[in-house]
């Protein structure tokens, strides 16, 4: 009996980190798809629209249609970044968050 006491104690002080954790978690990964799921983002230097949306190349060097966020069926990698064409500054792309 006395061990159930520990184990609920343990539970009920690991409760809010397990919480909060999950929380950032579900920031992020609502972070990712919405990026995952729009077909440009605006450049933080000049506001111009970057495409999500054309033909790519992985760092394996297969070169796919689609959106850049789609992982490569050959290495498995997301990209990590986007260049944007007007100023060339890279935006940074959030990472996925369930893997």
């Amino acid at each position: 009996m006395n061990n159930l006491v520990v184990e609920i104690l343990w539970w009920v002080a690991a409760s809010p980190l397990l919480f909060v954790r999950w929380l950032v978690r579900m920031v992020a990964w609502i972070r990712f798809w919405k990026v995952a799921y729009a077909p440009e983002i605006r450049c933080g230097n000049c506001g111009v629209p970057i495409s999500l949306v054309g033909i790519w190349k992985c760092s394996c060097h297969f070169t796919y249609r689609g959106h850049l966020l789609r992982r490569c069926p050959v290495c498995g990698s997301t990209p990590r970044m986007v260049r944007c064409f007007a100023c060339g500054v890279t935006e940074r792309l959030p990472e996925v968050a369930c893997d």
